[in-house]
Order: C-alpha cells, then sequence, then structure tokens
C-alpha cells in the first residue's frame, strides 16, 4: 500500500497532526473499536519503539499505515507520535484499544497518544516525547481536564510496565505538560523509584510479564525464559549464560519485506547459518521472506514473513 495521504492537517501546540482515520479509510476491513467516548476522563501515554521505515516516510506514518494494513494486531490508538509529526488514526470521540483493561476506564474513556521512542533517550527520542507532551498538554486543555488526568498505560494495567522509555523520569515529562498547559496543577504522583521488570531481553519491552518495587516480589513471579533486569537494564537474576548474552545483543527490530537496513543483514546471517544461503545484503526481498516463512513453518510458528521476538529467539537458538 502506498504511503499514507491524510484527509486534514492542523497544528496542535506546535505539533504537526495529520487526520487519516480509520472510521473512513479501512480497505482491508480490520477489527475497529465500536464505543463512543460518553465520558472522557484524561490521556493514556504509551511507548513503542522506533521501526525501521521505508524510504521518503517516517514512523508515526509508517505505524499507522501498518494499522490500516493489518500488522498490528488488535492495538487501536488515537495517536502516533514520532520526532517529526503526529498521525491520528481514531476520532477523538471514539474509544480505542490500548489500555489491556477491556472494557474499562483506560480503553473507553481515555485518548491514546503513542509516543514512538528508545531507551537510547537521545536527541532524536527526546523531540518525539516533547512532541508528545504538547500534544497531550493541548488535548488535557482542549477538554478542561488537569494534569491529573494524564495517565500511564500501566495505570490501567499494571502487568505492563509502559510508557517503558518516559516512566523512569515520568515527574519530568509531567512537568513538561504541564509548562505546555501553562496551567500547572500539582497532583501528579510521580515514577522514579528503583522498579525490577521481568522480561526475555532489555531491549525489548513487549516480553515484559511484570514489573516490581521489590527484587522478591520479581522472583516470586519469574519464569523459566525470562530474567529479573533493575532500572539500569542489568540482569540481577538469574546469571546471564554466553548464549543468553548473545540474545541480548540481537536488535530485536520487527522486519518484513520492503525492510532495508543492518538488521536485515544480521537475520540475513542468521538464516544463512542455518542453511538458507542468502546474499547478506540488508534487503529484505523475496527470496529473504521465502526463507523467514520455511524456517517459520519448520519452527512451529506462525507462517506470516514478519521476524518478530519469537522468529528473531528461533533463529539465535537454531545456530
Amino acid at each position: 500500500m502506498a504511503f499514507l495521504v491524510p484527509d486534514s492537517e492542523y497544528t496542535a501546540n506546535g505539533v504537526k497532526v495529520n487526520e487519516y482515520l480509520l472510521t473512513k479509510h479501512n480497505p482491508n476491513n480490520i477489527d475497529m473499536p465500536w464505543a463512543e467516548i460518553t465520558d472522557l476522563i484524561g490521556i493514556t501515554i504509551h511507548n513503542t519503539d522506533w521501526i525501521t521505515t521505508a524510504s521518503g516516510t517516517h514512523p508515526s506514518e509508517q505505524y499507522s499505515r501498518a494499522v490500516v494494513n493489518n500488522r498490528m494486531g488488535d492495538v487501536r490508538v488515537h495517536f502516533y507520535v514520532d520526532d517529526i509529526d503526529a498521525w491520528q488514526n481514531l476520532p477523538l470521540t471514539l474509544s480505542g484499544w490500548h489500555a489491556a483493561d477491556g472494557d474499562g476506564d483506560g480503553n473507553r474513556k481515555t485518548i491514546a497518544i503513542e509516543c514512538i521512542m528508545s531507551s537510547d533517550y537521545n536527541v532524536k527520542d527526546q523531540k518525539s516525547e516533547d512532541n508528545a507532551a504538547r500534544l497531550a498538554a493541548w488535548l488535557l486543555t482542549k477538554y478542561n481536564l488537569g494534569i491529573d488526568r494524564l495517565y500511564t498505560h500501566n495505570h490501567w494495567y499494571s502487568p505492563k510496565y509502559c510508557p517503558a522509555y518516559i516512566l523512569p523520569h515520568w515527574d519530568k515529562f509531567v512537568d513538561l505538560v504541564k509548562k505546555y498547559m501553562g496551567n500547572p496543577v500539582n497532583n501528579t504522583p510521580v515514577v522514579n523509584e528503583e522498579m525490577y521488570r521481568i522480561r526475555k531481553d532489555w531491549n525489548d519491552p513487549k516480553t515484559q510479564i511484570g514489573a516490581f518495587k521489590n527484587l522478591d516480589g520479581a522472583k516470586s513471579a519469574w519464569k523459566e525464559g525470562y530474567y529479573i533486569f533493575n532500572s539500569k537494564g542489568e540482569v540481577v537474576y538469574p546469571a546471564e549464560t554466553a548464549h543468553e548474552k548473545k540474545m541480548c545483543t540481537v536488535i530485536l527490530e520487527q522486519l518484513y519485506k520492503g525492510c532495508e537496513s543492518a538488521s536485515v543483514q544480521t537475520l540475513q546471517n542468521l538464516l544463512d547459518d542455518v542453511g538458507y544461503n542468502l546474499v547478506a545484503d540488508g534487503k529484505f526481498g523475496s527470496k529473504t521472506e521465502s526463507a523467514v516463512i520455511d524456517f517459520q513453518k519448520k519452527n512451529g510458528l506462525d507462517a506470516d514473513g514478519i521476524v518478530g521476538s519469537l522468529t528473531w529467539q528461533s533463529l539465535i537458538e537454531a545456530e
């Protein structure tokens, strides 16, 4: 599918917003939320990772396009925001699927902002976060809501440590939103204490199954195949083996046909190591896709040609 063309554009607190509503554009008949927001109570902040983009576009558009193409499962948010601009996917009067609380207040009564960034917290990440703060402030002001109506994803679903890259400095983010609102309210809790997170890989927050303030609590919930990380991303339980350390060095970036990056080259080298005889040119073409699908079939994975965390893990273990 070609790049999306917005139906309209507007500016929210200095952020360019491209409006492309799934209620108007649904060529692939993806499942859609149906409940109206009749009692808006706040704004929910999420984090998602940077992705490889096609030439001529950038992540907020590509994530929106992935939703249209049914590549984002059942996730439906109102906005994707990166360091350049924002794309609006849902009307502000329609509930989303984002808070993991079913028919709870998170999904039914808040507007979702998905901020695209990473744990590096470099200039690009900070600009993306700044754009998300500007948009959140605009929405809170628009609906006459106080800063106490700014929520994290894990407020609605505590096992999900999200927004993973903003939570370690949540108080700083709240202050930034206050600044852009121009009407500070000092009643939002600060989240800056040590947290122990249970994940398969520190660089893949989507594998997280819990976050705890107490290490003993994390150990009680630990499962085979997972690790407990402190807030610095260091494994505190159990000790890593050489193989497991290698797992943590692989960039667990979702890849699919059309991607072109160093991560694709890593993928091709791994496929070559298990017998697929590919040229590691960094371009995810038909031959690479066929090899991925064949590998997925042989290893009991969904044979969709999309390389996610499970396919990465299986490839490394198969070496």
